[in-house]
């Protein structure tokens, strides 16, 4: 099955700590990330490698979507990294990544997901160009709101 990568990235002008420790709170996503999403940490452990959360949120038309998230990758305060387990589209792998430049943070959002050629056609033409990449857009623009305040 092909496997579908696509990044998005920002420059904003915040301290490397403050902007690590906001995005690798899942539970603070919602503040930023556009559409209804609701997401609760499965325990009170301190954020870490394979912390569980669930989330609830909306994809096109469904709302409440059902997801199941799993930290994967945690390097305070350069590299935060989760995989979302989705019903139709299995796992989503979310990577971000934090670089100082020119006195302001870098931040890359990477996803990644593996699906049969079909779907990968259709989101490759339509839904990622339509869709997606707005959104993603939208997602980051809110969250230089967030963090250069």
């Amino acid at each position: 099955m092909p496997t579908l990568t696509r990044s998005v990235k920002i420059l904003i002008n915040t301290n490397l700590q403050k902007a690590f420790d906001y995005v690798s709170d899942l539970t603070k996503h919602p503040e930023w990330s556009g559409g209804e999403l609701k997401i609760e940490a499965v325990s009170s452990e301190p954020i870490q490698v394979e912390k569980e959360y669930v989330s609830k949120g909306e994809v096109a038309i469904q709302k409440d979507r059902p997801n199941t998230l799993r930290v994967t990758e945690y390097q305070s305060p350069h590299k935060f990294g989760f995989v979302a387990n989705d019903p139709d589209f299995g796992d989503v792998f979310h990577t971000f990544t934090f670089v100082e430049k020119e006195n302001k943070i870098l931040i890359t959002r990477t996803m990644k997901l593996n699906v049969n050629p079909f779907i990968a056609f259709g989101f490759t033409f339509f839904v990622y160009p339509l869709i997606g990449n707005p959104s993603m857009k939208k997602a980051f623009k809110n969250l230089k709101a967030k963090l250069a305040s």
